[in-house]
């Protein structure tokens, strides 16, 4: 789901990082699955959520390796079980009818990625939110490219979805300003630059994909970013 976040991390945490985000995928397409039976699907989630809360037995299961990595980092479990609550929606076979809905039940899904990373990051609380903001953005325009069936209910245009998404990163941009990691801050930079580029070509009808010249752009509106934006604390006036 976010594989390509990363470098967002230390190399040390790549493969607990590869697997919470295979579990991710793998939860969501499961319990998306309309071919699946509802009744089916929430019995499967009944059973996950007893699994994640003992020891798995088969070892080099997904889910036993996920609970050696959490044990190891000292990780609360509840980032295994909070994305089951948007699982639980997707198991209903229901669809959202508004873009609020939508919105929620996606940053329920990535809540947890972003904690995720902000902890393995070492960084405080006030950094998740606007985590989750950044996951949001990258998350809904993902569905949008893949034409979801969570979509057809929610009636938006191109340059509606491209304002939400210039919303949401409106947001996540706070967190250059309060990270205290300066090698999280540049790559935080570039990764929120490069998905403001991706949807100014969008919103452009131009294809998403970065150019040679947008990399560039990237990188030095990134360099400025480091510079000019100054650390502030949690305590200060409007944060």
């Amino acid at each position: 789901m976010f594989e390509d976040l990363q470098y967002l991390l230390k190399p040390k945490y790549h493969a607990l990082w590869a697997d919470y985000c295979r579990y991710l995928e793998l939860g969501w397409q499961h319990f998306n699955d309309a071919n699946r039976a509802t009744a089916t699907k929430y019995e499967q989630l009944r059973l996950l959520e007893t699994a994640i809360r003992r020891d798995f037995p088969l070892k080099e299961n997904l889910l036993a390796r996920l609970q050696r990595h959490f044990v190891a980092e000292n990780l609360s479990l509840y980032l295994l079980l909070d994305p089951l609550s948007a699982w639980r929606y997707a198991a209903s076979g229901k669809t959202p009818e508004s873009e609020t809905a939508l919105t929620e039940i996606v940053q329920r899904a990535v809540a947890p990625a972003a904690r995720l990373l902000m902890v393995l990051n070492d960084e405080n609380p006030s950094t998740y939110l606007p985590m989750t903001s950044f996951l949001t953005a990258l998350f809904l325009e993902q569905l949008q490219t893949q034409k979801s069936p969570l979509l057809q209910n929610v009636k938006r245009s191109k340059k509606q979805w491209c304002r939400k998404y210039d919303g949401l990163l409106k947001n996540a941009f706070v967190l250059l300003g309060i990270v205290g990691s300066k090698r999280l801050k540049f790559k935080l930079a570039m990764a929120l630059n490069a998905m403001k580029v991706k949807i100014g070509k969008i919103v452009n009808n131009k294809q998403p994909t970065a150019e040679l010249l947008d990399r560039v752009k990237i990188f030095w509106y990134a360099v400025f970013q480091f510079i000019t934006v100054r650390r502030r604390t949690t305590t200060q006036k409007g944060l």
